[in-house]
């Protein structure tokens, strides 16, 4: 078993946080300051990041096994929300490559990303989530 840990952290401004795994930062800004630009991602982007970043690190890693050969892609999402729930209504992946297999074979590795894909997994497959709380005095 491995175990992921994440820490999401208030700053001193009103709706802006500071997530950290391992060494790495992520600012997250829901403020909507810097004429409309944010300092940060807002959380429903970066599911889609994290959706797209695993879907593509399946393909690379995963291609040659499935006899698949691409010279470039890329992936666009898509996620579209309704005022009757806070998150995700649905989600569309787009995926764009640049290769000389056919639309089936293509169609056939874009099944098999999605079926190896664990962040995917866990959108599609409810998880459960445990929360705790604790007091600081």
């Amino acid at each position: 078993m491995t175990t992921y840990k994440a820490s999401v952290t208030s700053t001193g401004e009103a709706n802006v946080y500071q997530a950290q795994v391992r060494d790495f930062k992520i600012k997250y800004d829901l403020t909507g300051r810097k004429n409309g630009y944010k300092e940060g991602l807002d959380p429903k982007e970066a599911l889609l990041c994290a959706l797209g970043a695993c879907e593509s690190i399946v393909a690379g890693s995963f291609y040659r096994k499935q006899h698949f050969t691409y010279r470039s892609f890329y992936l666009v999402l898509n996620g579209t929300i309704n005022d009757d729930r806070p998150g995700f209504d649905e989600i569309k992946m787009d995926a764009h490559f640049d290769t000389d297999e056919s639309k089936e074979s293509t169609e056939k590795f874009v099944e098999f990303m999605e079926n190896t894909c664990p962040v995917r997994d866990n959108l599609v497959n409810t998880v459960p989530i445990k929360s705790q709380v604790t007091i600081i005095k």
